[in-house]
């Protein structure tokens, strides 16, 4: 059975966690199936991908019967293997959607912030519980997710293991969309199609702006911000954008 299942459609590839014995707990499976699909993506012609969970959970986080019996050093290397797997996905070409079937618990939760954009059940959960059991989170949600709701509610989560609900996750701002269809993929998909029909110069030249404001003190982010505007207004698409809109018709984007 694989650990990750694979779909591709319409320019969308939906990644499904498969392991609904255990709520799609993160092994070594699951990391080297999203590894190696994020790989094959590179060159592919999806132009988004959705991560989803099967059966009524999107990810109960780490795998801590395998964690126990592989080791400390095992485990390091997995921490490592996920902060490269987190980058690429915030760096990668596709726009990424997690569809929040269930609950989403530490791992989860961070593999979830990992993500682009997050649409969720509205039965859906999230905590990040590490503290409870004297550890913490490192998948890198201790620098995701500040950014997605800022230090102060993260703080809250990390430090008191306290779960909440979807709801609660849209107010403070982690998810994106709330869905009250039983179809998370579905609502994903239609995010993800509004989404591509846009230049994909222009819509990588933003991401890449927006993560420095981040990253960097503010004039050397604004510095980043002038790079990727000078490459996306000296693409093919913006000039066709502009053409476009003068023309009063719909813009034919070739993503160059």
């Amino acid at each position: 059975m694989s650990a990750v299942l694979r779909q591709d459609s319409n320019d969308i590839t939906v990644l499904t966690l498969n392991r609904p014995d255990v709520r799609n707990a993160l092994n070594d499976d699951i990391v080297g199936a999203l590894e190696q699909h994020l790989a094959d993506l590179d060159d592919h012609t999806s132009k988004a991908i959705i991560i989803t969970g099967t059966g009524k959970a999107f990810c109960a986080g780490t795998d801590l019967k395998e964690m126990q019996t592989q080791g400390r050093e095992r485990y390091f290397q997995r921490i490592r293997r996920m902060h490269k797997l987190v980058t690429r996905f915030r760096q990668h070409r596709c726009i990424s959607i997690a569809a929040i079937n269930g609950m989403a618990l530490g791992g989860g939760m961070e593999l979830a912030a990992m993500c682009t954009f997050r649409t969720a059940h509205h039965s859906a959960v999230f905590s990040l519980p590490e503290i409870l059991l004297g550890v913490m989170p490192c998948y890198a949600g201790t620098q995701t997710i500040p950014r997605l709701i800022g230090q102060n509610r993260t703080l809250e989560l990390a430090l008191t293991g306290h779960q909440i609900t979807a709801q609660e996750a849209m107010n403070i701002g982690f998810v994106n969309r709330l869905s009250e269809s039983d179809d998370t993929v579905g609502e994903a998909t239609a995010l993800a199609l509004q989404l591509i029909q846009h230049s994909e110069v222009a819509r990588n030249g933003i991401r890449a702006a927006i993560d420095a404001a981040f990253d960097m003190p503010l004039a050397q982010s604004m510095g980043v911000e002038r790079e990727h505007a000078y490459c996306v207004f000296s693409s093919e698409d913006a000039k066709e954008g502009v053409n476009a809109f003068l023309h009063k018709r719909a813009p034919r984007f070739k993503n160059c």
